[in-house]
């Protein structure tokens, strides 16, 4: 992937590669705690760009056990949009960020995680020309609904405010419907025997 400055004169990044988020990792925070649970040194989630990629939907498909509930995913859906936000990160910060979305691939290179990566152009708002991004979609997901926590969306939306995405945006995001849930903890530390 080339990498594109998202404004003339940008300076280059030394990675060259930009990363479309519109979940909990639009949220440096929930990224931040993520790394923190699981002993691992959190991306640099700022600065950030907010951006928008069209032609795709936000869904809550997948069931996290961390989360306790569903979470985010984008569908092709021509006509729509997902907004987000734009990051400049290494191949050791996608790296986290693929642990955290359990990306994972066979021997021959296939995806077969949870989340698999995909390119695709994003347009940051306000000045800029779109980029090549990389982001993560469900690899086989069924295509119904699962209430994501209150917890959950809480941090999507307060990531939404903190890159400034619309007000139309946010109020879609509060239309999801929701679970009554815990806050995120790491597997093994549930109610149920771990060997079960």
């Amino acid at each position: 992937m080339r990498y594109v400055p998202l404004q003339a004169g940008a300076a280059s990044a030394a990675s060259g590669m930009w990363y479309f988020a519109y979940g909990s990792n639009l949220n440096s925070k929930a990224v931040v705690e993520w790394s923190r649970h699981f002993g691992h040194k959190p991306p640099p989630m700022k600065p950030g760009r907010p951006a928008v990629l069209d032609n795709y939907r936000l869904s809550f498909p997948i069931f996290s056990e961390y989360w306790g509930g569903g979470i985010g995913d984008i569908v092709y859906d021509p006509g729509k949009y997902v907004m987000g936000a734009v990051f400049d990160l290494s191949d050791t910060d996608l790296a986290i960020l693929d642990l955290k979305v359990q990306r994972k691939l066979d021997t021959g290179g296939k995806e077969i995680g949870v989340y698999r990566r995909i390119e695709v152009d994003v347009a940051p708002l306000g000045k800029g020309k779109p980029v090549k991004a990389i982001t993560y979609q469900g690899v086989s997901v069924e295509r119904y609904h699962i209430p994501p926590t209150q917890h959950y969306m809480d941090l999507v939306i307060q990531g939404a405010y903190s890159f400034g995405l619309s007000m139309m945006w946010i109020s879609y995001l509060q239309s999801f419907s929701t679970q009554q849930g815990r806050k995120p903890r790491p597997p093994g530390t549930g109610d149920a025997d771990p060997r079960l």
